[in-house]
């Protein structure tokens, strides 16, 4: 069952429902006791898809999302409804371990972000010159939170994202040979991102639960 609910300090969230007992200590302290999908939520990353056209490839991302404990952000225009029969299935039984918010732009985005606390981004695009997996790429500022930007299927990243990043951050790339394909997708380039992110905030010694 999916809820929304309106904040104007985020340009809008919409939040799915969450069974599950809270986990995570430090994230129920850090974030907001309303919503229950915060207690299994860590607060120092998260995964931004900015106008997301494709509702499998963030379905698939949700799923991801829910097994690493992160959240999901979505800016809109968005290629597809919330509802949409496709995002749920490709995101299967998960949606109520996902605390995910919408905003109305990628401004409104960054005022939730800054609101929240320091932050750091780090943009994935063909253009990045730094590899994905540079050590100490995804070390959150000290009490803040690391977001991981990731642009539309079509069009990739505005260049609003691209300066935020380059700002306070960095603009990385996966290493694909572009003698075959453009560019990876986005949802497997996502998990890619998550997984670096937490190898390397987590180290080799992170839960594996």
């Amino acid at each position: 069952m999916l809820a929304r609910s309106r904040a104007a300090a985020t340009g809008g969230l919409w939040r799915v429902r969450c069974r599950r007992r809270p986990r995570c200590a430090a994230a129920v302290a850090a974030g907001d006791r309303s919503d229950p999908s915060v207690g299994t939520t860590r607060p120092d990353l998260a995964v931004v898809f900015v106008h997301p056209r494709i509702a499998e490839n963030t379905g698939t991302t949700a799923r991801t999302c829910a097994a690493a404990r992160v959240g999901l952000h979505l800016v809109e225009p968005l290629g597809f409804e919330t509802t949409s029969p496709r995002l749920k299935r490709a995101g299967l039984d998960y949606w109520d371990a996902v605390h995910v918010s919408t905003h109305a732009s990628f401004a409104a985005f960054l005022a939730a972000a800054a609101a929240a606390g320091p932050a750091r981004f780090v943009a994935f695009s063909t253009r990045g010159n730094t590899h994905y997996a540079t050590p100490g790429l995804y070390t959150p500022p000290a009490g803040g939170t690391t977001y991981l930007l990731f642009g539309a299927e079509t069009t990739g990243l505005p260049e609003a994202a691209h300066e935020a990043a380059a700002a306070a951050g960095a603009v990385v790339r996966l290493p694909a040979s572009r003698a075959h394909v453009r560019s990876l997708n986005v949802a497997v380039t996502a998990g890619v991102g998550v997984y670096e992110a937490l190898r390397q905030i987590d180290g080799c010694d992170g839960p594996l639960e």
